[in-house]
């Protein structure tokens, strides 16, 4: 069975508006970041109650991109990940899911930068008619595809009343930027760290298969799901504690990311920040 919640369990925030492009360069101590409405203290992805380390979100948008920061605590900062779109989640990373009508994209990055992407289109959505069997960029043949499962499925992460979808590894944003900054010494045990801060932007261009017809940039009042959250090993006696804990913007009841209908809603409004 799904996890029982209301509309009243999700998050809901309003992304003010810049009118200007924002350098990314992974330092929020920009004044447009500094102006922004931050997210609440990350909670926990199952209880909902509030992460032992500080995570904070916030998002802004103009014209032409969507952008997010974080503002990640960690007193020791780990990354070693160096390759493209390997599996960032399985060392400390924060993480954005964007949700549109039969699909959904994630993004995951560590504190170096480090970035994976997938793009999920839901197989009930994936008819011999549809665009997506006509879009190379989703063709089941030529791209690097795997299998997220349903309700049949329920002992991997990503079972969903809906069913099953397609996730595409080789997707990639168009015109994606990110960057870091680590305020402390990488892979240092030795030091206590405050931290790290990660900036991403999302052009617009790149939302259409998400949009599914809604204005891009998105209209005064628009609202969008999207997901923020970060995954933490914690080892302890010398033992890595399995699975890592996961904190995001508001719980989903079960250590599951890809749950869209519990992604945060975003709001955008025309307000300058």
């Amino acid at each position: 069975m799904g996890v029982e919640f209301s509309e009243e369990d999700i998050a809901h925030y309003t992304a003010l508006k810049v009118n200007e492009d924002i350098c990314i360069d992974g330092c929020l101590n920009k004044p447009c970041w500094n102006r922004a409405k931050k997210s609440p203290r990350f909670v926990d992805l199952v209880t909902g109650e509030p992460a032992f380390l500080d995570t904070r979100a916030a998002v802004l948008w103009s014209e032409e991109c969507l952008y997010v920061g974080f503002w990640v605590d960690e007193p020791n900062v780990k990354a070693e990940f160096t390759e493209r779109d390997c599996m960032i989640c399985m060392e400390n990373d924060v993480e954005v899911f964007i949700g549109g009508e039969d699909t959904y994209y994630e993004f995951e990055m560590n504190a170096i930068g480090t970035v994976m992407e997938i793009f999920y289109v839901w197989q009930d959505a994936y008819t011999k008619d549809s665009p997506f069997a006509k879009a190379e960029e989703f063709n089941l043949v030529s791209q690097s595809v795997d299998i997220l499962g349903g309700m049949c499925d329920e002992e991997r992460m990503g079972s969903n009343p809906r069913g099953r979808r397609y996730a595409f590894r080789d997707w990639d944003f168009p015109g994606l930027e990110m960057a870091t900054q680590i305020d402390g010494n990488l892979n240092d045990p030795s030091t206590i760290d405050k931290g790290w801060t990660a900036e991403i932007a999302f052009p617009w261009r790149g939302m259409e298969w998400l949009a599914a017809g809604r204005a891009l940039p998105p209209e005064h009042g628009d609202t969008w799901r999207m997901d923020f959250s970060r995954f933490q090993h914690i080892s302890a006696n010398g033992r890595d504690i399995q699975p890592p804990i996961g904190w995001a913007w508001n719980s989903h009841g079960a250590y599951n990311s890809h749950m869209p209908e519990r992604f945060t809603r975003v709001e955008f409004s025309e307000e300058n920040v």
